[in-house]
């Protein structure tokens, strides 16, 4: 029977930082890392690159704090903006170099487990399909870190079985697009559903790749993206860096950040908040600028329909970032767009509620993700507080009590920010299911052995995934305690109020805070009491956050810490 200390499920961003930095701290920890996949990344992992897949963030705020991520002289850049790939090396690389106890991370996953049920019976009991066998394992402590990018959502399209070509998620785009988009491929017409970012990369790749492209956006979805230009200005190498400022983060609301005049000013005041509204109004703007919807000379007909409605304040839509110099132009001149909804599929075409038929090989769906836990129960999800059906609670009073408490939080995060009651006409994705109940979106209030992390969406992944491996360490090792219990379940109120009030499109289950990365991560840093991520006041003001800004947690750790007791297990 194979027992460990603490099992991490997924080998992805936020897998390997919880790793990495839990052994840091505890390098004789017998750990165990389960992947589904046959190689490390996740998002990021070779199985799901393709050519137009880059990064959204710049090089300085990409990578661990521990080991700089570097690209070849050769790399292509946009605005310090690289390809995936880049990523993809720095993570086979991450788990090779780092070796605890005469083990490398490399050599703790365990490759093509597919993990099928939890429970707990005394220790984490972890099993598992694994080269077709039945596997299973043992630990004291578990993290749950596959992420929100793990369970593809298809469309349930009308007819489909009558279509002869492949359908397709976004996350299989890599590994298809290979042989379906090859010069000697029969598949000519290649059709993409979606109006986000993912959509728009297998777009333009489809285009580049010289196919005959056509774009379907549903009606009665969220819409196309608002997508961003890269430029950076004067010491900012890219428009992620200026968001990822404090100067700039102020301009958002947060639930986050602590109170202060500045903060009262610019969002309690009648002034603040119109100087606000009219900042973000630019933004929503200069990405209709850079697009031309209306005026791109040689666009063809239909161009214009990808204009965004997203407010991107509020996170109404889609938000993207263009990486290609080319872009807009590629897709104007060479890719039919349709605003319309799926009305049946045929052989070799698709027909829409409009009227249009589409001739059609291949669909493509960039079409989200599904945030569940299939192996966990239904009586675990509701147990540890993740999102879940009103009717699988099976305790009255701890429904109505949470119900309350949201009601209280509400009326704070309004009085708080008395902007967030009037949200704009917005997509309202059906929702059937509570907020989530954890605490700082990671643990579970009824079990101190059990974390989940990436649950929650932030604009930068390798920050998120840092801070949330440094609270983790903290928390299971007893450096962090959690507050009360009647506290912390204010607090997590407050969280969910918050993320429904302030991103109306996606904030039902409390856990997407898509502008608040700095107060996020802060708060964490705060936790722990560590303050190595700040530069002194005026660069923490200025300067983004980079992946350096965690260079020194480690050291400021151990001196406040020390390394972690060991214990027999």
């Amino acid at each position: 029977m194979a027992n460990f200390d603490l099992i991490v499920v997924g080998a992805g961003l936020h897998g390997i930082a919880a790793s990495r930095f839990y052994l840091d701290i505890n390098p004789k920890c017998r750990l165990a890392i389960l992947e589904e996949d046959t190689c490390v990344g996740g998002v990021w992992s070779s199985s799901r690159l393709y050519n137009g897949f880059w990064s959204q963030s710049g090089l300085r705020m990409a990578g661990f704090s521990d080991t700089p991520l570097t690209l070849p002289p050769e790399a292509e850049t946009y605005h310090d903006i690289f390809e995936a790939k880049y990523v993809t090396k720095y993570l086979e690389d991450y788990v090779d170099s780092h070796k605890y106890n005469g083990l490398t991370l490399r050599d703790r996953v365990k490759f093509g487990f597919k993990v099928e049920s939890i429970r707990k019976e005394g220790k984490w009991r972890v099993s598992g399909q694994r080269n077709d066998k039945v596997e299973t394992i043992w630990s004291s402590k578990l993290v749950v870190a596959t992420g929100h990018t793990s369970l593809p959502v298809m469309p349930d399209l009308p007819e489909q079985a009558r279509f002869k070509g492949p359908v397709l998620h976004q996350k299989s785009f890599g590994k298809a697009s290979s042989t379906i988009l090859a010069s000697s491929s029969s598949y000519h017409n290649v059709t993409i559903l979606g109006g986000g970012k993912s959509a728009a990369d297998m777009v333009y790749d489809s285009v580049k790749a010289g196919k005959t492209v056509s774009w379907i956006i549903r009606q009665t979805g969220e819409g196309p993206a608002a997508f961003a230009g890269a430029a950076g200005k004067g010491p900012y190498k890219n428009g992620p860096e200026i968001a990822a400022t404090r100067m700039i983060c102020a301009l958002s609301p947060s639930c986050f950040s602590p109170v202060t005049w500045w903060t009262k000013t610019i969002h309690g005041s009648e002034y603040g908040r119109k100087l606000i509204a009219k900042i973000w109004l630019g933004a929503d703007q200069a990405c209709r600028d850079l697009a031309k919807f209306q005026s791109r000379e040689g666009a063809r007909p239909g161009f214009e329909k990808l204009e965004s409605t997203t407010a991107i304040f509020w996170c109404t839509g889609p938000i993207g970032m263009i990486q290609h110099e080319d872009f807009w132009d590629t897709i104007a001149k060479n890719v039919s767009v349709y605003r319309s909804d799926i009305r049946a599929m045929r052989p070799n075409s698709i027909v829409l509620k409009d009227g249009s038929e589409i001739e059609s090989d291949v669909l493509f769906c960039g079409t989200g993700w599904s945030r569940h836990y299939p192996f966990l129960a239904k009586d675990q999800i509701v147990e540890f507080g993740l999102p879940h059906a009103p009717e699988d609670e099976e305790d009255a009073e701890e429904s109505s009590k949470w119900e309350n408490l949201l009601k209280a939080a509400d009326h704070q995060v309004i009085a708080q920010f008395p902007q967030l009651a009037h949200p704009p006409p917005h997509f309202e994705r059906p929702t059937n299911i509570t907020a989530t109940r954890l605490y700082n979106c990671i643990a579970p209030l009824e079990d101190k052995t059990i974390a989940f992390l990436g649950d929650i969406d932030l604009s930068n992944s390798f920050r998120t995934a840092e801070a949330q491996a440094i609270w983790l360490t903290a928390y299971f090792d007893g450096r962090v305690e959690l507050p009360p219990r009647e506290e912390a379940e204010k607090e997590i109120a407050y969280m969910a109020a918050f993320s429904k009030r302030r991103y109306p499109s996606h904030g039902a289950t409390g856990n997407y805070f898509h502008m608040d990365l700095i107060g996020y991560t802060d708060k964490l840093m705060k936790d722990v009491g560590l303050v190595s991520h700040r530069k002194g006041w005026w660069q923490d003001l200025v300067s983004p956050c980079l992946a350096s800004d965690f260079k020194g947690i480690r050291e400021e750790y151990l001196s406040k810490f020390g390394l972690a007791v060991e214990k027999d297990s």
